[in-house]
């Protein structure tokens, strides 16, 4: 790749990781987020350009492609959005990415990468989906982000526009202090979160740069246009191991009981009683234990096999530099 990329979400937690990237590759950087002032403080550097732009506001995205050769659309790519955005936020950024499609077009863009989320085709049980299995997401992030796949391939097809579309797991590892692992460390930590039982799921995850370097082949590897690709760290992990490994890297031995799957059923149900009447979400209810027991596996075959994808990252090996993060900002 040479010339400019326009990386939008630039200052979130994997836009950050991908503009430092792309400036140890030499290139320029047009850093776009809500707030230009937060850009230029992390990136007081010539080699990147902050723009202050909103997909919420289609108008403000004018001109942002201009000069750009290759288009990096991360904004809301986090699961902490997955969890807060509502229809009416779907549909502005539905909108904002429509704009900034027709954006690219128009200024020759060559190169068009969108980060997606597995929350498009949501989850299937006990079953490893693949980029075959059917879409079937079930909250307004993940309908949105499979309708913004859609345009994305759409524009792909009418301009011969390089385009990809990344779908990602949970993401670990950095300096990330959000989403539902920081949350889960914290939580066990703090002897707050239930011992749980193994109930033999599986889920998916990857690390943050191992991402980047997915990012990066979907835009440079000429087979990749037109494709659409799970990214994953190539293990699957159970929420109990998952908890074990959190207990061993905090140096908290777990407790030798675990609260059985139907007692954790049970504990969850005032939750939503109390969600019904408060009209929103407790911490503990029928949908979170559903989601903590749950599975969530995906393969990563594909990009492995297309793009030499090769994840060098996992979870165990991460978990100490996310704990000392975790400790540095409790401290």
């Amino acid at each position: 790749m040479s010339s400019l990329a326009l990386v939008t979400g630039a200052s979130g937690y994997i836009g950050r990781r991908l503009v430092n990237a792309l400036l140890r590759q030499g290139m320029g950087v047009r850093a776009m987020a809500r707030d230009a002032a937060r850009i230029k403080a992390l990136w007081p550097t010539a080699a990147v350009e902050a723009v202050g732009a909103d997909l919420a506001k289609p108008q403000t995205l004018t001109g942002v492609c201009d000069g750009a050769r290759t288009v990096f659309h991360l904004a809301n790519d986090a699961d902490e959005a997955a969890a807060t955005v509502d229809q009416a936020d779907a549909g502005s950024t539905l909108a904002g990415t429509r704009m900034l499609l027709a954006e690219a077009v128009r200024s020759g863009v060559k190169q068009f990468v969108f980060m997606s989320s597995v929350k498009a085709m949501g989850e299937g049980g006990q079953a490893c989906l693949t980029e075959t299995s059917p879409a079937l997401p079930v909250s307004s992030y993940g309908r949105a982000k499979h309708a913004a796949e859609k345009l994305v391939f759409e524009a792909g097809r009418q301009h011969g526009l390089h385009v990809c579309v990344l779908r990602l797991p949970l993401v670990y590892g950095g300096d990330d202090g959000k989403g539902n692992l920081p949350r889960m460390i914290a939580a066990i930590d703090r002897g707050r979160f239930p011992p749980l039982p193994e109930t033999g799921n599986r889920r998916s995850m990857a690390h943050v740069d191992d991402v980047v370097q997915a990012t990066l082949l979907a835009a440079e590897r000429p087979q990749a246009n037109g494709q659409l690709y799970l990214v994953t760290d190539g293990h699957d992990y159970s929420t109990r191991e998952i908890y074990l490994a959190i207990c061993s890297a905090l140096d908290k031995p777990p407790p030798r009981w675990f609260l059985p799957l139907a007692c954790l059923r049970m504990t969850a149900r005032p939750g939503d009683v109390v969600g019904m009447i408060a009209r929103r979400d407790f911490p503990l209810n029928s949908a979170a234990v559903e989601k903590l027991t749950g599975s969530a596996w995906y393969s990563s075959e594909k990009i492995r096999r297309e793009l030499d994808f090769r994840p060098v990252h996992t979870l165990i090996d991460a978990l100490p530099g996310m704990i000392a993060h975790y400790r540095r900002q409790t401290a």
